[in-house]
C-alpha cells in the first residue's frame, strides 16, 4: 500500500452538482430580474468557491454590482445553494466501485469541504457514500477552510495517517494548494477530460478515476491502470 489514509474532495470530485449550482445560480438570478444561465456556461467558470461563481455570473447578465453588493447577495445565493444541493446531484462514474476497492484494500477515508457540514452530511447519505467514510470536516466547522492546512492535518491525525502515507485526492488548485501547504501529495481528477488539472502542478493526474486504487493501493489492487 503506498497511502493508507486519502483524503477527499466532495463536490466537483466524487459528486457531480453542477446542476444544483446552475439551478441556484439561475433563482438567484431570477430574483434579481437578470437572465438565467445554461449549464454549460456555469461549467466553463472556476468552480472553487461561491463567490467566484456568483461575481461571474452577474458579469455575465447584466451590471456588475460592487464587492459590498456582492458579499450581500452571496448570503443569499449561499442559502438558495444549500436548499439545491442534492436534488440533481449524482455520482461521478465509477465512484462508488473505486470508494469500496479502497476500503477493501485497508485505506481508510475522510471528505474535506469548504461546503457547510450539513448539507454536505446530507449530500454524502444521500448519494450512498458515507459507510466507506470514517471523517468529514467541513468549511463552516472550528478548522479554516482550503487551502488552510489545518483540516488536512486534522483529519491525517484522526486516521493515524503521516505526510509519508497519506494522499489529498480533489479537483481543483485549492485541493493542490491545501496539500502542498499540509506537506501532502496531491492527485486531482480530471473528470471532463477538459485537460485544465494538468497545469496545476499536482503530483498526479488521473483521466479516470478507476486508476485512482493503483495509485493509493499499488499493483496488487488490480488491473485499474496507471495515473
Amino acid at each position: 500500500m503506498r497511502f493508507s489514509v486519502v483524503i477527499m474532495d466532495l463536490n466537483g470530485t466524487l459528486v457531480d452538482t453542477l446542476d444544483d449550482l446552475t439551478d441556484a445560480l439561475n433563482d438567484q438570478l431570477l430574483a434579481m430580474a437578470r437572465p438565467t444561465l445554461t449549464r454549460a456556461q456555469v461549467a466553463e467558470w472556476p468552480g472553487e468557491n461561491l463567490r467566484s461563481l456568483l461575481k461571474a455570473a452577474l458579469v455575465a447578465t447584466g451590471p456588475v454590482p460592487t464587492d459590498l453588493e456582492i458579499n450581500d447577495i452571496l448570503h443569499a445565493f449561499r442559502e438558495r445553494y444549500e436548499a439545491r444541493l442534492g436534488a440533481k446531484a449524482k455520482l461521478f462514474p465509477g465512484i462508488a466501485e473505486v470508494l469500496e476497492t479502497l476500503v477493501r484494500g485497508g485505506a481508510k477515508l475522510a471528505i474535506l469541504t469548504n461546503k457547510p457540514q450539513e448539507p454536505s452530511l446530507r449530500l454524502v447519505q444521500k448519494m450512498g457514500i458515507d459507510k466507506w467514510l470514517l471523517f468529514l470536516l467541513a468549511g463552516d466547522g472550528e478548522v479554516p477552510r482550503k487551502p488552510d492546512p489545518a483540516g488536512a492535518e486534522e483529519l491525517m491525525q484522526r486516521c493515524g495517517g503521516t505526510t509519508q502515507d497519506t494522499l489529498l485526492f480533489g479537483s481543483s488548485g485549492i485541493d493542490r494548494d491545501t496539500a502542498r501547504y499540509a506537506g501532502l501529495r496531491c492527485a486531482l481528477i480530471d473528470h471532463d477530460n477538459s485537460r485544465m488539472a494538468h497545469g496545476l502542478g499536482a503530483d498526479y493526474v488521473l483521466e479516470d478515476v478507476a486508476r485512482l486504487p493503483l495509485l493509493v493501493l499499488g499493483p496488487s489492487s488490480g488491473g485499474f491502470g496507471s495515473g
